[in-house]
């Protein structure tokens, strides 16, 4: 006679889970806006308030890229991240450790890896003239340094004129008969003409002094910083709000005043991919 399983007996293998659902677009949104809040935090040097953004952006998307290349920085000693293969740099007046990541790491975002590399608790008070140790193999000598001034010779002395010949002796000719000549008959005296006005000398328009010169352009570059600022703040805001097509034109602009922003590059570039996963989910 069969006798029944006992209860809560399992029957068989068990079940595979679920697997979860993909997060939403705008939760994607949200993940990338924490990360990118955390990395403010990390350039200040504040890890707790970072790892508390970026356990907010990993519970919205478990997939942000962002989110999990910070946490890695955070948690990994920097030799076991980056290997031990090195080389010396002297940073540039107005050099980022985020710029200097970009350029020879390959991701701007792998700045706070680098500082912790460094032992540099606040990055953002990197200093020009600062040596640093970045990771990986030197770069041709031709791109770090730069190209040595070539020796001019020197010039040659100039040739000495050569003594002028002595003057000839003078020749005496002999003087002409004087011939008494008759005054001029005296003219007519002519009538009193008023003289023409003198015209006032033209007063020049000083030209503008090498300080003026100096004062516009320090002016000019402070607007074109203070745009730049606007227009990030703007694309940050535009993100928050989810609104993909403003993040776009804010970081467009900001690119438009320094073609060189790493950050603003990047920044749009996710944004329109962004936009792209959003309408293919509609």
């Amino acid at each position: 006679m069969l006798q029944a399983p006992p209860a809560g007996a399992q029957m068989g293998p068990p079940e595979p889970a679920a697997p979860s659902a993909p997060p939403s677009a705008a939760a994607q949104v949200q993940a990338q806006k924490e990360a990118q809040a955390a990395v403010e935090e990390l350039e200040d040097g504040h890890e707790d308030e970072a790892r508390a953004l970026l356990r907010k952006a990993m519970g919205l998307d478990p997939n942000n890229k962002l989110a999990l290349s910070l946490l890695r920085q955070l948690n990994l000693d920097p030799l076991t991240l980056f290997g031990r293969e090195s080389f010396s740099y002297t940073v540039k007046p107005g050099e980022s450790l985020s710029r200097i990541a970009g350029h020879y790491m390959g991701d701007i975002y792998l700045f706070y890896g680098l500082a912790r590399y460094n032992d540099i608790k606040v990055p953002k008070q990197l200093a020009g003239g600062q040596v640093i140790r970045v990771p990986g193999r030197a770069p041709a000598v031709e791109e770090r340094e730069p190209a040595r001034p070539v020796a001019k010779p020197a010039p040659r002395p100039a040739r000495q004129a050569p003594p002028a010949a002595a003057a000839p002796a003078p020749v005496v000719v002999p003087a002409a008969p004087i011939v008494p000549v008759a005054p001029p008959a005296p003219a007519p005296a002519a009538a009193a003409s008023v003289p023409a006005p003198v015209p006032a000398p033209a007063v020049a328009e000083p030209a503008p002094s090498v300080d003026t010169a100096a004062a516009a352009k320090a002016k000019a570059e402070a607007q074109r910083k203070k745009l730049i600022e606007q227009h990030t703040q703007k694309a940050r805001a535009s993100l928050a709000r989810q609104d993909l097509d403003g993040a776009i034109a804010n970081w467009s602009k900001v690119l438009e005043l320094d073609p060189g922003n790493d950050t603003a590059r990047l920044e749009r570039q996710k944004a329109i991919a962004l936009k792209e996963k959003v309408k293919a989910l509609q």
